[in-house]
């Protein structure tokens, strides 16, 4: 299959990829118009009402709205925001509308009233449309620019409130760069913006053909050639045919664009508009000001997806479920060990965020830390103490954490998904805690010695097997005096090695967590046990319990 070239823009060197993004575009928000139309379900005026103030609590001041000539319920919408005043003060909308007369007589219509509107009427210029599509010659779409931009003109000066022009070149990418030029500066002749007003003319990529920079060299050869760049603000809407809109637009805005049409989350024809989401966070990420309000970005997700009846992916940037969540275990390794030393890392680079594989603070998002970290079959030992430190606050010694890691891979590779965490608690109890076996301790009364402190003696009673037993041992501390009592009476032959108070985060399970590993000369490598209690010392009576019943 053979499609058609797409030939390069303008002559020379283009400036624009020098240059840097210092500030926010001006940001116009069309998912109730462009997103809306594209749903499978569109919305009801309900949803559209609700999505409306979705936008306004977070922060957006230009909104189309719809196409009131369109249908009686695109209409009324409009008439309900204007009438029950819903508009707050300083927040524009825009509604579309065709480059004919009724249907521009019926826009206005729709509009009266309003304290700040704007009427964006368009024209596909592009030789596909308007030759092959309408059958028309471009003397009869400059004709139509001109009529259509004086009739709303005439109607200007009787508005209440103001009233704004937005125009475009539909097809701006696949429009011969002189005509789209000629047309708008005609309608911004045709317009003449009063003092301290611009006429928005929109340049949409309507349909992905081009890769992003040819994009960019458009709006830069534009905006050098266009005689009323002054009395015009520069608007970008790309589309993501071909995967590209957020690189489009941003390298658009690097040559001079200067306000951002898009939706969140990308809603729109085909493979969508730009996704306002993406693109604003992308400018957060660098320290640019938006003016809008990501902050509970989850509630935004769920909104919009009851809404419109469409789920972000998974992947979806920023917004997804997987996002901010690593599998791979040096992901995991990475991830928990500057986490730990956030400061530390921050101060090195002179800011407040820098963790790897984390390009941006979640929690800036509204999104919290529990799910980064996420155990599969891939997951390393960073990983699994991660979310053994987090979940539970059960923070594993090495040693411990190497016995633990294979056990837990060969979970995941028999279940054949990922862990929940309370899997992976189950197993660690299952593993190292083993209170009911041959040895079943009953209590344990730990005294010091009344000569010598240092010295501590050992009564327990213990079961062992069908046996009650009381037995007796000193040493120098309640564990040793613990292990020498047993050794009295039970015929098992150990070796003390590691005894150590784990850390527990306030509100897990016990006050006290207490991990013992013992060796035995038939038995290869170590043996671990844990024990949980109201108090250290009894918490170490059941962890050495745990290792000799596994013993």
């Amino acid at each position: 299959m053979i499609y058609p070239s797409i030939q390069p823009v303008g002559s020379g060197a283009m400036s624009w990829p020098q240059k840097t993004i210092q500030s926010s575009p001006d940001w116009c928000a069309v998912d109730l118009r462009d997103g809306n139309q594209a749903l499978p379900n569109p919305m009801t005026p309900d949803q559209k009402m609700e999505y409306f103030r979705l936008l306004i609590g977070m922060g957006f001041k230009e909104i189309e709205v719809g196409f009131p000539a369109a249908s009686r319920d695109e209409f009324d919408f409009t008439r309900r925001l204007i009438e029950e005043d819903l508009v707050p003060e300083g927040v524009t909308i825009s509604v579309l509308t065709q480059a004919r007369p009724h249907l521009v007589d019926r826009t206005i219509e729709a509009l009266q009233g309003a304290k700040s509107a704007v009427i964006h009427f368009y024209i596909a210029t592009s030789e596909l449309h308007y030759k092959h599509v309408f059958g028309l010659e471009k003397s009869s779409l400059i004709e139509a620019a001109r009529k259509t931009t004086q009739q709303i003109k005439d109607q200007r000066d009787d508005f209440d409130g103001f009233l704004g022009l937005e125009f475009s070149p539909e097809e701006f990418t696949d429009t011969d760069l002189d005509l789209a030029i000629e047309i708008c500066d005609l309608v911004v002749d045709t317009w003449e913006p009063r003092e301290g007003e611009k006429v928005i003319l929109n340049l949409p990529a309507t349909v992905e053909r081009r890769p992003p920079t040819h994009y960019a060299d458009m709006i830069e050869v534009f905006r050098q050639k266009l005689r009323n760049v002054d009395r015009s603000i520069v608007s970008l809407h790309a589309h993501n045919d071909q995967g590209c809109a957020v690189a489009a637009t941003e390298m658009a805005l690097m040559a001079g664009g200067q306000r951002v049409e898009g939706t969140l989350f990308g809603h729109g024809e085909r493979t969508g508009n730009v996704d306002l989401v993406t693109l604003a966070l992308n400018f957060q990420s660098r320290n640019i000001e938006t003016g809008l309000d990501f902050s509970d970005l989850p509630t935004i997700t769920d909104t919009v997806a009851e809404i419109t009846r469409l789920t972000p992916h998974p992947r979806h940037p920023y917004a997804g479920d997987l996002v901010f969540t690593a599998f791979s275990g040096s992901h995991q390794d990475a991830i928990g060990k500057c986490l730990s030393k956030q400061k530390d890392v921050a101060d090195d680079f002179d800011c407040e965020w820098k963790i790897p594989y984390l390009h941006i603070n979640p929690k800036s998002l509204g999104r919290s830390f529990e799910k980064f970290v996420r155990i599969n079959s891939q997951s390393g030992k960073g990983g699994i103490s991660y979310v053994m430190e987090q979940a539970f606050g059960i923070k594993m010694p090495k040693e411990l954490l190497l016995d633990f890691a294979p056990r837990v891979q060969t979970l995941a590779d028999d279940l054949e998904r990922e862990l929940k965490p309370e899997e992976l608690k189950d197993l660690f109890h299952s593993s190292y805690e083993t209170l009911e076996g041959p040895l079943i301790l009953n209590k344990c009364f730990p005294r010091p010695d009344n000569a010598d402190p240092e010295t501590v003696h050992a009564e327990v009673l213990l079961q062992v097997k069908e046996s009650e037993l009381t037995l007796h041992g000193t040493g120098n501390g309640p564990i040793s005096a613990f292990a020498e009592a047993i050794r009295s009476e039970v015929d098992l032959e150990f070796t003390l090695e590691n005894f150590q108070e784990l850390s527990m985060s306030k509100g897990a399970d016990s006050n006290a967590l207490a991990y013992i590993s013992i060796s035995n000369p038939d038995h290869e490598g170590l043996i671990h046990g844990v024990g949980f209690a109201g108090n250290i010392d009894q918490a170490g009576f059941r962890a050495l319990l745990s290792c000799l019943n596994r013993l």
